[in-house]
């Protein structure tokens, strides 16, 4: 098993956070934006190039929020990833009001059906996956706690 090195964009607009809306493991979710890091690429070059692929946002990389893991054999889609172990690095991003390149990503994941925008104090009740970063994310985007925290396994 190789470890895998990724990235995730938070991007919050009055109080809502962009997701990438998906069908994936025989469901309909949603993600944040992201993927993973390439050989040579710093994470903020990685987060900035991820968000350009997928939604065409030309972002500003801020700070590193939070530091999760993915560990396939742990969680519901053991059947499919038992195998995948990735580190979750996840960026403020920040993007200007007049950016006109929203939804003309470069390159779409193959899974992405769209982009929608979740109200932070509904998040618990949305279909954002992992379901275990939730309330961190809510915490951060509504009570603007900025401080890097290690948040562990989040299948």
């Amino acid at each position: 098993m190789k470890i895998r090195s990724s990235v995730q964009a938070v991007i919050i607009r009055e109080n809502q956070i962009l997701t990438i809306k998906k069908y994936d493991y025989n469901k309909f979710m949603n993600i944040l934006p992201g993927g993973g890091q390439e050989p040579g690429e710093t994470l903020k070059e990685a987060v900035v190039r991820e968000c350009l692929e997928e939604t065409g946002l030309k972002v500003q990389a801020g700070e590193l929020l939070f530091v999760s893991e993915y560990i396939g054999k742990n969680h519901e889609h053991a059947e499919w990833d038992s195998n995948v172990h990735v580190v979750v690095h996840l960026f403020e991003c920040l993007y200007p009001d007049d950016d006109s390149s929203f939804g003309k990503g470069t390159e779409f994941d193959p899974d992405q059906l769209g982009f929608e925008w979740l109200l932070l104090e509904d998040l618990q009740n949305t279909n954002l996956y992992p379901k275990a970063i939730i309330p961190f994310l809510t915490e951060y985007g509504l009570r603007n706690r900025k401080s890097v925290t290690y948040v562990g396994d989040m299948g």
